[in-house]
């Protein structure tokens, strides 16, 4: 049998250290990489699909006396993440909007952060979770601070500092499970007889210990202030991969805790209202934004927000709701960016004051941009549509009537973001014209990122009946 999961680890490596040796081509490595990946998520859907089953296991020896070993293993959400991670990526890698002289530095920490993502969400012991993690970590840090704009070195430090603290409460909580654990046990799958096995106090230790590390990488209020700053200063690349991809790792956390701890019954409506606060807190705050990266980072509060407030439902149909919701939002997002970079390079600003009648000049930008705000508010025949049915069917399955409350600020925030751009780039008076002109290459991921967001919006059978959602 072919090991697949292994290949989608080695594959990237090979390319990596490729681009580290051989410096022509950079772009072209990455994007070969990140299409490479692609192929290999969807081989591995195709072979859960065909055998009915979406949990694919490969064990290989890496360290027997600690009965650690390179556990890989896939579950209905890392079959869904790593597809969304394969077309994001690959879009980032093939957008071209990294200076020339930058190229080989953005494509090696893109491909680093492709093995980060692909390990973490094959990840079948804690172990390795916590190695892919900072990998996944240390790519968007340098995305930042050497690729990133004028204030890069603040934010990059201020966002290492909130995942070095991350990081210091998921190692601590994984020393845990592993001192307690009957056979010192690191298994994901096993994690739930482990758990149950444990004196009360540990068990809520540990929860609480992944929980807010998990929490720091969504990010939720109070602990959220790192990613508006991140994106102000990233590259355009940074931005799709951090939105996109790395606030994700937390979603697959929580996805994890919730699932096999126990005690998750016990704060769940308190985690509840603690992402209902953040995504209305995050919509409010959006308002008071003119910088269109930091309105859309705001909106990746609002949506994974909501995806933490699925989780905490502890109902099947919350599960996959947010699982459907990561996926749309990963995909919307990085258009998103692409988008936003795009107008950054044609008019030099990001100021919505000053973007006026821009669909003059970028029209295709201008609806592109349009078309993530539609997947953000959920508009019928978009992936995010199939999303806010699943999430807010589980909310009042498990909330009754307060289930609806979060939707609210998916209104506030499509309200404000439809203003927003109706003010702006669709104005009549004040147009201003382009300083530069964009290649065709952000077209060709528009293309995919909006396909991909109509493909899953209007056959989301297509991935639910695949891996299983039940």
């Amino acid at each position: 049998m072919i090991p697949l999961l292994l290949l989608m680890l080695a594959i990237p490596a090979f390319f990596l250290a490729l681009l580290i040796v051989y410096k022509r081509r950079s772009a072209w490595i990455a994007t070969i990489s990140a299409a490479s990946g692609l192929v290999l998520a969807i081989a591995v859907i195709a072979t859960a699909a065909f055998s009915g089953n979406p949990s694919i296991t490969e064990n290989y020896g890496y360290i027997p006396s600690l009965s650690i070993g390179l556990n890989l293993r896939t579950s209905p959400a890392s079959l869904v993440l790593l597809l969304m991670t394969s077309i994001v990526i690959l879009v980032t890698a093939s957008s071209g909007n990294i200076a020339k002289d930058r190229e080989r530095t953005a494509s090696i920490l893109l491909v680093l952060f492709q093995i980060g993502a692909f390990g973490l969400f094959l990840s079948g012991n804690f172990f390795i979770f916590f190695i892919f993690w900072d990998i996944g970590v240390i790519a968007p840090f340098f995305m930042i601070n050497v690729l990133g704009s004028a204030n890069r070195r603040a934010a990059s430090y201020k966002f290492i500092i909130y995942e070095l603290f991350a990081s210091a409460l998921l190692l601590f909580g994984i020393l845990l499970i592993y001192f307690y654990a009957p056979g010192h046990s690191l298994s994901i799958s096993a994690l739930p007889s482990a758990y149950s096995s444990m004196p009360v106090g540990i068990q809520e230790t540990i929860f609480l210990l992944l929980f807010v590390a998990f929490l720091i990488n969504v990010p939720l209020f109070p602990l959220h202030s790192w990613l508006p700053d991140a994106h102000t200063e990233a590259s355009t690349q940074g931005s799709m991969v951090l939105s996109g991809v790395l606030t994700k790792f937390g979603g697959f956390g929580m996805l994890i805790i919730f699932t096999s701890m126990p005690i998750a019954h016990a704060y769940s409506i308190y985690i509840a209202a603690l992402a209902a606060f953040s995504a209305f807190y995050a919509a409010f705050l959006m308002m008071r934004q003119q910088d269109i990266k930091r309105i859309v980072a705001h909106t990746t509060i609002v949506e994974m927000s909501i995806i933490v407030f699925a989780i905490a439902t502890l109902t099947n149909i919350g599960a996959t709701g947010a699982i459907y919701g990561m996926l749309a939002h990963g995909i919307a997002v990085a258009m998103m960016f692409l988008a936003a970079g795009a107008i950054e390079h044609m008019f030099h600003s990001r100021n919505i004051g000053f973007l006026k009648g821009i669909s003059h000049n970028a029209k295709l930008t201008s609806w592109i941009f349009l078309a993530g705000i539609f997947a953000m508010t959920g508009v019928p025949l978009t992936a995010g549509f199939i999303a806010d049915i699943l999430i807010f069917l589980g909310a009042i399955s498990a909330f009754g009537a307060y289930g609806i409350i979060p939707l609210f600020s998916l209104i506030f925030m499509g309200a404000f973001m439809y203003f927003v751009i109706n003010k702006s780039f669709f104005a009549n008076k004040g147009r201003i014209e382009a300083e530069d002109t964009v290649d065709s290459r952000p077209a060709v991921g528009y293309a995919v990122l909006l396909a991909a967001l109509f493909l899953f919006g209007i056959l989301p059978f297509i991935l639910l009946g695949i891996v299983n959602l039940k």
